[in-house]
């Protein structure tokens, strides 16, 4: 059976904004990686992406991802 939820997106499941909160605290990290901008040393971007790595993977596995859901005008 279906969740029912007034919303269409994603904050019926509040982990994945968690999850994408995490991600993007390494924003700065990945500008650097990918634009070729040494400011980091490396023993600090290998130790924040293996701690936002952990991070994730235990809000993923927080979420019961056999849940359906179904957007409704309002609950009944």
């Amino acid at each position: 059976m279906a969740i029912k939820t007034t919303t269409d997106g994603w904050d019926c499941v509040p982990e994945l904004k968690e999850v994408i909160s995490e991600i993007e605290n390494v924003n700065g990290i990945v500008y650097e990686i990918n634009n070729c901008v040494r400011q980091t040393d490396l023993y600090t971007i290998v130790e924040e992406l293996k701690n936002m790595a952990y991070t994730l993977t235990e809000k993923l596995e927080e979420i019961d991802e056999d849940q359906e859901f179904e957007t409704v005008d309002e609950i009944e």
